[in-house]
């Protein structure tokens, strides 16, 4: 397991993603059922993610997990499943080397073992006075003004006409070059940094919003909020207050949230449910790729599923291929949500959605995230008045 972790770790490293361990203890449970849970274990992963016997312990790697919601999610699936412990690590690219993340795992297994809540699962927070060279790079990064924002159209279908953005943060490290989320963001929640680079993207992306909408009045533009943030009591207050500055109209916002970060917890579904109230849209993001509950959706505060591109990747033109994002679409229709696929890569795709009913998508068949410049150029031709001018400045 530990050359699997280094393996996996390098691969991180040179690929800017991040990776996670955890660490499975069963309580309570005799030989056949400690022979069993590893397939329990193999069915809740992804494929190529390695598992493994670790001392008297399971181990599960996982790849690319972009976030620690990801991970507390597989977590979530195992536990349901037996009388397991679960102890939960991750590291941004080059942040840990194997042993150090094993061992953090193991720390986070000892905690969920002697949680008083009897939660299954501890993640591993370090110590918010203790700082290692990438998390004090980000630090800095929040002030040094290296951080960037993309902007991915989001179009209707069949004609590939604009009708929103997603806005897509980026890190310009002095030595890496630019990083993509992936790489970051779940540092970025260990160390308590996501809210202050969350509220920067929200005051960015709506200030630029806005001047697009002199354009484009319905344009849509979509934020992604991590499940930390939703921890924050008055998360739903500073929203509403950077909107008030930026003057965006709240009915033209949409948070991007997954589901691990709604389902059973009800702190975060209500500040969703004063925003929603409020006029902002709220979007399930990666649809089915995490621990879903049908059962609890109807009941959320959800006006948008988006179809993750795993099952947008699975269309080939069979019925097979499209039952999955068949499925996604009709459970939409049935609510009354929107649909928006992500990570459509070709015309093909594009067409099969269309013929399945997927009204929306975005990936890079249409366009790669882009720069304000760049995304300029999709917008509707016209003039600003002089008054408009003199009181907006120029266009980015």
């Amino acid at each position: 397991m530990r050359e699997a972790v280094a393996a996996a770790l390098s691969r991180g490293a040179s690929e800017g993603r991040s990776t996670a361990v955890l660490l499975v203890g069963l309580e309570g449970a005799d030989g056949a059922a400690r022979d069993g849970f590893g397939e329990l274990i193999r069915r809740s992963v992804l494929r190529d993610d390695p598992i493994g016997r670790f001392g008297d312990e399971y181990a599960a790697v996982l790849q690319d997990i972009r976030s620690v919601d990801n991970a507390e999610a597989v977590a979530r699936r195992i536990a349901v499943a037996g009388p397991a412990r679960i102890g939960i690590a991750v590291a941004a690219p080059g942040e840990y080397g194997a042993d150090d993340l094993l061992n953090r795992a193991a720390l986070a297994l000892q905690e969920a073992r002697s949680r008083p809540d009897g939660a299954p699962w501890a993640c591993y927070e370090p110590d918010p006075t203790a700082t290692t060279p990438l998390a004090e790079a980000l630090r800095e990064a929040t002030t040094k003004d290296q951080l960037r924002l993309l902007y991915q159209p989001i179009v209707a279908l069949p004609d590939a006409e604009l009708t929103g953005v997603e806005a897509l943060v980026r890190w310009a490290h002095p030595e890496r070059g630019t990083l993509e989320p992936d790489a970051f963001v779940p540092l970025a929640e260990r160390v308590g940094l996501i809210g202050e680079i969350g509220r920067w993207v929200l005051q960015e992306a709506s200030t630029q919003a806005a001047r697009w909408q002199r354009r484009m009045p319905a344009l849509q533009l979509n934020v992604n909020v991590s499940p930390r943030q939703l921890d924050d009591d008055g998360f739903a207050a500073e929203v509403l207050r950077v909107l008030d500055r930026t003057g965006f109209f709240p009915g033209n916002l949409v948070l991007e949230v997954t589901e691990g970060a709604v389902i059973g917890a009800p702190a975060s579904v209500a500040q969703l449910a004063v925003l929603s109230n409020a006029g902002i849209r709220i979007a399930l993001d990666d649809f089915g790729t995490g621990y879903s509950s049908l059962r609890y959706l109807a009941r959320l505060p959800v006006d948008v599923l988006k179809l993750d591109r795993l099952f947008v990747a699975e269309l080939d033109g069979t019925s097979r291929g499209g039952a999955v994002a068949q499925a996604v679409l009709r459970l939409g229709q049935i609510l009354n949500l929107d649909t928006v696929a992500e990570g459509v890569e070709n015309e093909a795709q594009a067409r099969e959605l269309t013929l399945l009913g997927c009204h929306k998508a975005q990936g890079y068949h249409f366009a790669r995230p882009l720069t304000p410049a760049e995304l300029q150029r999709w917008l509707p031709a016209g003039d600003l008045s002089r008054y408009e001018a003199e009181v907006w400045g120029p266009e980015v």
